[in-house]
């Protein structure tokens, strides 16, 4: 058995059938059928359910998936683990909301960048919910989310509290509660954000259903959009505030409703961590963040 096996073991659970593994690997179909056939010869089992609609996994090739991640990361990381020096090299890949990275990340990242120059330090800025599936799939180092995490294979600790308001243009009339919003737009970032899953949790709540929802992938999207007074958005205050130097922007708490959300920095809870990673969360331990 070699890597690349396991490379195209791991291509095809993602992509969800052999001929898109094929297409993304530049292999044929046949060969990706045959080294798929020669793993599970190897160890005597079935992996994938095959069907004219793609490949789904058995439940041990679930467990096998796994296994795989984890010996492509150790793999991956072998020589930064084995030949770890004081010049503390590495790849760094973090995953962020895009309003903590707006935020909070700038300061912290300057502050890491100066102590670890030599560290190629990505940050890719996703919903929580894809940087928690991008972590477990190891595609992430870390990333910070909203809301805690209830994975044995993922260790957590808060970063912020965030305070959470609604906002809309300065032009809006007074929200006194949620019934307010009856016949409002909600803008929101796409489904898997975090503030947007609270925002309809206590819409729910209250048994209110707004008609119109407007989804966007960037803050500034969404800034500007409710500037312009097309709906409503919940977001933290900082932020929002942050945006009110520029922006017609108008915030509304609501007393009713527990708004204080923590901010977590989550990673896998691995026998060995890349070093870069272990840099960077000593950094976050020692990092006392200025106060908004």
């Amino acid at each position: 058995m070699h890597f690349n096996d396991l490379s195209v073991f791991r291509t095809v659970v993602q992509t969800g059938s052999f001929s898109k593994a094929a297409d993304e690997l530049n292999y044929t179909q046949s060969n990706i059928s045959m080294k798929i056939q020669n793993l599970e010869a190897m160890y005597n089992t079935t992996f994938f359910y095959r069907g004219h609609r793609g490949t789904r996994l058995t439940p041990k090739g679930e467990e096998f998936y796994e296994i795989v991640l984890k010996m492509l990361h150790l793999y991956n990381n072998s020589f930064e683990i084995l030949h770890d020096t004081e010049e503390q090299r590495g790849i760094l890949r973090i995953g962020s909301m895009e309003t903590t990275a707006a935020l909070h990340l700038p300061t912290l990242l300057a502050t890491f960048h100066k102590a670890h120059s030599q560290i190629d330090l990505t940050i890719q800025t996703n919903s929580t919910k894809l940087n928690i599936e991008r972590l477990e799939n190891y595609e992430l180092d870390g990333a910070f989310i909203a809301g805690p995490v209830y994975k044995e294979n993922i260790l957590a600790k808060e970063f912020v509290c965030e305070e959470l308001v609604l906002t809309t243009s300065n032009q809006h009339k007074r929200i006194e509660n949620l019934r307010d919003l009856q016949d409002s737009t909600l803008i929101t970032f796409h489904h898997g954000c975090s503030y947007r899953a609270i925002l309809e949790q206590w819409l729910h709540e209250d048994g209110v259903q707004p008609q119109k929802k407007m989804e966007f992938g960037t803050l500034d999207g969404i800034i500007g959009c409710v500037a312009a007074g097309l709906g409503v958005s919940l977001l933290p205050r900082a932020i929002a505030q942050k945006y009110m130097a520029t922006q017609s922007l108008a915030l509304h708490d609501l007393a009713t409703k527990q708004a204080q959300i923590p901010t977590w920095f989550i990673y896998r809870n691995d026998d060995f961590q890349p070093p870069a990673l272990t840099y960077f969360i000593e950094t976050l331990n020692a990092y006392d963040y200025p106060s908004i």
